[in-house]
């Protein structure tokens, strides 16, 4: 009959297993980030992620069968894996949102561009749209609480807004180009007034068109 003792070794030695399983995790994923930067998408090898991280080849591919799947994982995480942004304010959010992205590392930056640099290949071109979606639609959300809460007018369109944000994100990281804080709140006003001015009003029911 187990004891309790057996019983609390065996519950120990699974937090163990789960620690060291959560380290491996994180060596492979910044090995990959490594050889990402390095040498780009194309010509990233498995089994140089594995030896950088001290860890078997098969154990990579236990977790992430293919290199897509891999590199995902790790721009997912590096780009990704933070709190959701809800500043209590549209431009609050924004704001944030865009300084989580100009403020990454200057590695984290430099994959970002390598990245982009090879969309060219198909399925470097799917990691990127998916993680660009998932941004969008974070942003696409800040924009409609922000029309919820009466700071924007109901005929904002969340869409085209969230697209200008992100449109001088892209460039600075394409051409490395400097974006200051400052510029990015005049960016922000600009596109939150005119967004203001030129939203289009809900027609009053019964109106007729002109």
């Amino acid at each position: 009959m187990p004891t309790d003792s057996g019983g609390a070794t065996r519950r120990t030695e699974n937090v163990r297993t789960r620690g060291r399983a959560a380290r491996v995790v994180e060596r492979v994923m910044g090995a990959t980030l490594v050889e990402l930067g390095r040498v780009g998408y194309a010509a990233l090898r498995v089994d140089e992620v594995a030896a950088r991280a001290d860890v078997n080849k098969t154990t990579v591919y236990r977790r992430w069968p293919t290199k897509a799947q891999l590199v995902a994982a790790a721009l997912e995480g590096q780009l990704q894996d933070r709190p959701p942004i809800d500043t209590g304010s549209v431009r609050g959010d924004l704001r944030a949102s865009m300084l989580e992205v100009l403020e990454l590392s200057p590695s984290a930056q430099g994959l970002v561009r390598v990245v982009l640099a090879e969309r060219t290949e198909p399925e470097v071109e799917s990691i990127t749209r998916r993680l660009r979606e998932q941004q969008r639609r974070a942003r696409i959300e800040m924009v409609k609480r922000g029309i919820a809460r009466g700071e924007l007018p109901e005929g904002t369109d969340p869409g085209l807004l969230v697209d200008l944000v992100s449109a001088p994100l892209q460039r600075a990281l394409i051409f490395e180009e400097t974006l200051s804080r400052r510029e990015v709140g005049r960016i922000l006003d600009v596109i939150l007034a005119g967004a203001a001015a030129c939203a289009t009003p809900r027609r009053r029911r019964g109106a007729k068109r002109s």
